[in-house]
């Protein structure tokens, strides 16, 4: 994969250093391991790589995670975390209108895919490297998140079935990695604009003529 850039890992840090369960040590393997996942490879990347890119010594970084898996969960979860935590803020709007709402939750998973590429590669990529009873947790955690999105997609279409709604909710999740994996260049508020256009008309769902604030 392509390397990284520096606004793209300025994201990441940032949102690594929200979490209030991982310390400074453990922001910065995360960060770097993060990184290196994307640029080489899971495959190819070891505990002693990592520890190198952190400023720590391989044997070191099991002092905060049980190996290279550990971290790749702790990346993962990160993910889903977030994911979780922005889509529920917007759905739980209800002073807005459904396709409002829609709109909203088009904009925000579109921003964070953008500037949080590296998170978005290693969980749409690197998910089936975890053991069995974390894959299955974190597929549910997924389900779940696009069953939310699907109910509200039918608010605002009714013709549409659950499970048309469902097709049309993880087609549009789906198309977000191959976006960010292309690397396309240009200002990411244009990339992000495309995305956000092609996103509701793959749902055919109104589209505003101008992105909606979503609730802080």
């Amino acid at each position: 994969m392509a390397g990284s850039n520096g606004p793209v890992m300025a994201e990441l840090e940032d949102l690594i250093a929200k979490g209030r369960k991982h310390g400074a040590r453990k922001r910065v393997i995360l960060l770097q391991a993060a990184r290196l996942f994307v640029e080489r490879g899971y495959d190819l990347t070891g505990i002693d790589d990592i520890g190198a890119a952190a400023g720590v010594s391989g044997p070191a970084v099991y002092r905060h995670f049980a190996g290279k898996q550990g971290i790749l969960l702790a990346l993962i979860e990160l993910s889903m975390e977030r994911l979780q935590e922005g889509s529920r803020v917007v759905l739980e709007a209800r002073e807005r209108e459904p396709w409002e709402r829609l709109a909203m939750l088009v904009d925000w998973f579109s921003a964070f895919a953008l500037e949080n590429q590296e998170l978005m590669l290693i969980l749409q990529g690197e998910l089936s490297r975890l053991p069995e009873e974390d894959r299955r947790r974190l597929h549910h955690q997924m389900r779940t998140l696009r069953e939310e999105w699907g109910a509200l997609l039918v608010e605002v279409r009714p013709d549409l079935s659950a499970l048309g709604a469902q097709i049309a909710v993880t087609s549009v999740i789906g198309m977000v990695t191959p976006v960010v994996a292309a690397r396309l260049g240009g200002e990411t508020a244009v990339v992000r604009e495309h995305l956000r256009a092609q996103m509701l008309a793959v749902m055919r769902a109104p589209a505003p003529s101008a992105p909606l604030p979503a609730k802080s």
